[in-house]
């Protein structure tokens, strides 16, 4: 008997958190075993999360084959119209991975009576009244049949917004490939001397949203207290100027360092002493769960599940802000961290996989 057929958009492929998550969705789910999937992507600019994914027996439809500019997105604009006259309720079901693409959105609930859209960040807190009422229009989140919730803190966010929905919310993790990164972890940064506590910060370079200013201001004054530590700074972004020019204006070169975005930033989680979240707002940080599955502490403002995760016993919650983020790392500088509780990914994983299939299952 074949089996039932399931539909996913995704706006594209790069090197980011939410391409890893989907990436690893694929590859951990039951999804594939219970469905033969087609994926229609815009774009790729990441070959080898495209490679991994052409291993998971699914279809990848890649609708924008050149570079990404005007001509081709305007292509890329009527293929996606096109589809939309084809797939009519044509799948069991559909699945939108992006919460803020209109398009994808009407194609998903286009696509099956039976249509879930995955929500990655907190709606609430990461963006403006008037940018929020926008999305909310545009996506119409409750016309979706089922809601995936990355973490509990989004998943209260849009009973906020929704408190009438009628459809199924569940909260599912991103998974974590604990294998992958044990491994590409045991290769050695050959960049960088640890011969000092060392703290790091994995993330983008963007003010608004992952606040890493507060990070080295944080460390402005740790210094001034007579601390030496070196804090690893790994990523890049629109405010990447920003964060080196705030380093030379105070002096900091000794202590703040910057290795831009890594293919593989395992090894250097590896062999630090201790991660740093400076963040405003996440929906779920994976760099949480891969630190701990490296069985590194965690220093973190009061984001997504953090308070969860930290409560287990897994290192220090801070406030958000600068003072907040300097008192967990003095405390951290002077009394250090044993993790209390080590992480099974793999049941992790498991629990992730049993939400899932309160949507997945019905296609059985």
């Amino acid at each position: 008997m074949d089996k039932p057929k399931c539909i996913i958009f995704l706006p594209k492929l790069s090197i980011g958190g939410m391409e890893k998550a989907f990436v690893n969705f694929v590859k951990f789910s039951d999804l594939t075993k219970k469905y033969n999937v087609d994926i229609y992507l815009g774009y790729n600019e990441n070959d080898r999360y495209y490679n991994e994914l052409l291993s998971f027996n699914v279809n990848i439809h890649l609708l924008c084959k050149g570079k990404w500019n005007i001509f081709n997105k305007i292509k890329t604009y009527i293929k996606y119209k096109l589809l939309g006259l084809k797939i009519k309720n044509k799948y069991d079901l559909s699945i939108c991975y992006s919460h803020h693409h209109k398009i994808l959105a009407n194609l998903s609930r286009k696509a099956s009576k039976d249509n879930v859209v995955f929500i990655h960040t907190d709606l609430i807190k990461s963006r403006t009244k008037e940018e929020l009422n926008i999305l909310l229009k545009k996506l119409e989140f409750n016309k979706f049949s089922n809601v995936v919730c990355v973490s509990n803190c989004v998943k209260e966010s849009f009973k906020k917004l929704y408190p009438n929905y009628k459809g199924k919310i569940i909260v599912a993790n991103n998974y974590i490939d604990g294998e992958f990164i044990i491994e590409k972890s045991k290769n050695n940064p050959k960049r960088f001397n640890f011969n000092k506590t060392t703290f790091i910060n994995l993330s983008r370079h963007d003010e608004s949203h992952k606040k890493v200013s507060y990070l080295i201001e944080a460390t402005k004054k740790l210094v001034e207290d007579g601390y030496k530590f070196d804090m690893l700074l790994l990523g890049d972004g629109q405010d990447h100027n920003l964060y080196l020019e705030l380093v030379e204006k105070y002096n900091l070169d000794e202590y703040v360092h910057f290795t831009g975005s890594r293919s593989n930033p395992y090894k250097y989680l590896k062999h630090s002493d201790a991660l740093v979240i400076s963040s405003a707002f996440e929906g779920y940080g994976i760099v949480l769960d891969e630190a701990r599955v490296l069985e590194k502490p965690i220093i973190t403002t009061d984001v997504a599940d953090a308070k969860e995760i930290i409560n287990e016993g897994y290192g220090i919650l801070c406030e958000n802000s600068i003072e907040g983020i300097y008192e967990g790392m003095k405390q951290f500088l002077d009394k250090g961290f044993k993790i209390k509780t080590k992480f099974d990914y793999k049941k992790f994983n498991n629990n992730i996989t049993k939400e899932l299939n309160k949507i997945f299952d019905k296609g059985e």
